[in-house]
């Protein structure tokens, strides 16, 4: 995710959640000019700013390596990392297991 894809989804969370500016201004500790600018298409905020919106905005800011998350059958010895998003993306790629249909049993004589 570059910059300018991470200012669009914090302003979709913002619009999504119903929130205002000044609603982001008063839950961020931030001003409201900050925040306009900040989720502006040309916002550059600085890593302080950015840390207080997406904590007001109910979201966390997690770092991964650069490709993770992508399908996990494109490399053979893929195995995730055990975290939350690593065992979702292992769940994801794993083969659905098979239906088991209905069982028959033996009668004993």
């Amino acid at each position: 995710m570059n910059k300018q894809e991470l200012i669009t989804a914090l302003a979709a969370r913002r619009e999504a959640a119903g929130l205002g500016n000044a609603e982001i201004a008063l839950r961020s500790g931030l001003t409201e000019r900050s925040v306009r600018n900040a989720l502006s298409l040309k916002g550059n905020p600085q890593m302080s700013s950015l840390l207080a919106l997406v904590d007001a905005l109910g979201l966390e800011l997690q770092l991964a390596p650069k490709g993770f998350g992508e399908r996990a059958d494109t490399e053979p010895g893929y195995r995730p990392v055990p975290t939350r998003i690593g065992n979702a993306v292992g769940a994801a790629a794993a083969p659905p297991a098979p239906a088991s249909g209905p069982r028959s049993r033996k009668r004993s004589p």
